[in-house]
């Protein structure tokens, strides 16, 4: 079979797109960004994510204050722990300033419980035995996708665009990050519970790991989702992503900086390289009095976000049984700061603060690259039911070429928009076909498939699985490329919407995975809803070109990181 390779040279010119278009600069320094940014006020929305309890000097919106990205503005730091979204909505955004224009907002996980969650599944605060971890995810999981889930976010949303309209501005909502290396067999014996009785020694074992995980990953695909469905409403037609809320994806940036990651001892708690608090960091302490005045085990309500549950389920824990030196008499020597646990430390809250700025520093342009693409699918990749019958090729070929060299690589198609994209393949046959074209040798793979393995009940259970070997057969073959993979679009087809996300939530894993183990592969959010469907499976016109500017968005993630290098010469 044939593998048709064609080029495009050109001068190259960078241009920087942010807050208002216009603004156009080079690549800005740390120390230069500030006077690239159009921005006259900024506030900081949400719960503990953003500020972390007990602790404000650690949390990402007092390191961005200090940041020369927004130094000399003037912020607002309204977010409050254990608050759900309409809490949010309701007592945090009234008090904007009016000049906002810039917002961070971290949000939601109050509202799916992931307290309790952690409480049931790894915690154990006291004797958590009537807490059902396994049902805690899946009503989690079935709560996302609830109307009042989407609802909630809609009114924030709604909310906060009526103040950042005025300003032409932007908020940002950050993603979480999930907590495991979920692979490693070392931690399967070891246990973060604080109370072991009842038998309840809450082990992390792989499959633990691997649920937890599932959930930050759906957690984030619904954030990401409820997103482009409001963008869409309030900005009709468009096909670019400079809409006015924009999702921040912080998750990649703490690989090999998880709990139960390979070289530490057990979970890696308390190591300085383990980005996430718990026992053995959280600091400072409580004190005794101090403790009991938060919370009187015998009138507190172990059920509110992290705040009040987590304080209220350990002053019970002292009740019922001599701990951590803390006796119900003792005066003891302080308790740790329990609400704090599983929240980012101040080397994860840093490596949220560097991808916001990043983000909204760097814009959406890709300059000076030679760019040897393939595209790599089955229908989509190959544009079925475009206008054109290029889908998101054309578009994506157009605009980077305007400012870098770029050529496609494949066996279908028409130069110089040639691909390999197989309508109706599932992973394995897309993997086999992939070797027509490996030996050209692209230095960027984009990668959309898995949707016929869902669509065709083709082992769905073990289909991330089968996209992780996909990724090891294009490394092996071309091992100095990226690999850009699209969480794939949903489908309105019967019963395959939530195959499609807990798909795309165990890929997001598998794509951490293989970045720990130093591979260069990124996970590419797509802004395609349902409604940018024709057939309930491939994109309209419009949507096909949201997935060109979302490859474009991947691309500048890699070129930040240095990934993107020139294309190895055929032999």
């Amino acid at each position: 079979m044939a593998v048709t390779l064609f080029a495009c040279t050109f001068a190259s010119l960078i241009t920087l797109l942010v807050f208002f278009t216009g603004n156009t600069a080079g690549a800005p320094t740390s120390g230069q960004c500030a006077a690239n940014l159009a921005i006259k006020n900024w506030a900081s929305l949400g719960d503990s994510y953003s500020n972390i309890v007990g602790d404000g000097l650690q949390d990402y919106e007092a390191l961005m204050s200090a940041d020369p990205c927004l130094q000399g503005r003037k912020p607002q730091y309204l977010s409050i722990p254990s608050a759900s979204l309409s809490q949010i909505a309701s007592q945090q955004v009234p008090k904007l300033n009016q000049d906002t224009n810039f917002m961070t907002i971290s949000a939601g996980a109050n509202d799916i419980g992931l307290v309790q969650i952690l409480d049931a599944c790894v915690y154990n605060w006291i004797g958590s035995a009537s807490l059902d971890c396994a049902k805690l995810l899946s009503d989690a999981a079935t709560f996302m996708a609830s109307s009042a889930f989407a609802n909630s976010w809609h009114e924030l949303f709604t909310r906060v665009q009526a103040v950042s309209s005025k300003n032409a501005g932007k908020a940002y909502v950050i993603s979480n990050a999930a907590f495991f290396d979920e692979t490693t067999p070392s931690c399967t014996t070891n246990s973060l519970a604080v109370y072991a009785g009842d038998g309840q020694q809450k082990y992390l074992t792989n499959a633990l790991r691997k649920n937890l995980n599932e959930l930050i990953h759906r957690f984030n695909w619904w954030q990401n989702y409820l997103i482009a469905k409001f963008n869409r409403e309030k900005v009709p037609g468009t096909d670019t992503l400079e809409f006015p809320v924009q999702f921040v994806d912080a998750d990649d940036r703490f690989n090999t900086h998880r709990f139960c990651r390979n070289g530490v001892d057990g979970t890696g708690s308390g190591d300085a390289n383990t980005w996430f608090s718990t026992t053995q960091n959280v600091q400072p302490p409580l004190s005794r009095a101090a403790y009991e005045k938060l919370s009187a085990p015998a009138t507190c309500a172990a059920n509110g976000g992290w705040n009040e549950y987590a304080t209220c389920r350990m002053a019970k824990a002292i009740q019922k049984t001599s701990f951590l030196g803390l006796t119900k008499s003792g005066s003891g020597t302080g308790l740790t700061n329990w609400e704090r646990v599983f929240h980012p430390t101040t080397r994860g809250e840093s490596a949220i603060r560097d991808e916001i700025v990043s983000q909204i520093a760097q814009g959406n342009t890709l300059s000076g690259h030679n760019l040897r693409i393939l595209p790599l699918g089955a229908s989509i990749t190959a544009g079925f039911a475009s206008s054109d019958g290029n889908g998101f090729r054309k578009v994506l070929y157009d605009t980077l070429r305007k400012t870098n060299t770029v050529s496609f690589v494949g066996s279908q198609g028409t130069a110089p928009l040639v691909h390999e994209g197989h309508p109706g393949w599932i992973i394995q046959d897309v993997s086999n076909a992939a070797s027509a074209s490996l030996p050209s040798r692209p230095n960027v793979v984009l990668v959309h498939v898995g949707t016929n393995d869902i669509l065709q009940n083709k082992d769905v259970d073990n289909a991330p699985e089968r996209m992780g070997a996909l990724i090891d057969h294009v490394l092996s073959v071309a091992n100095d490329a990226v690999v850009l993979i699209a969480q794939i679009l949903p489908s309105t087809r019967p019963g395959a919407f939530d195959q499609f996300v807990t798909f795309n939530a165990r890929v997001a894993s598998i794509i951490n995975q293989k970045q720990a183990q130093g591979k260069k592969v990124l996970k590419v959010w797509m802004p395609v809803t349902t409604d940018e469907l024709q057939d309930g499976v491939h994109p309209t016109d419009a949507g096909y070109n949201k997935m060109a500017q979302a490859y474009i968005k991947g691309l500048q993630r890699a070129a930040d990181k240095g990934w993107i290098g020139q294309p190895v010469v055929k032999v």
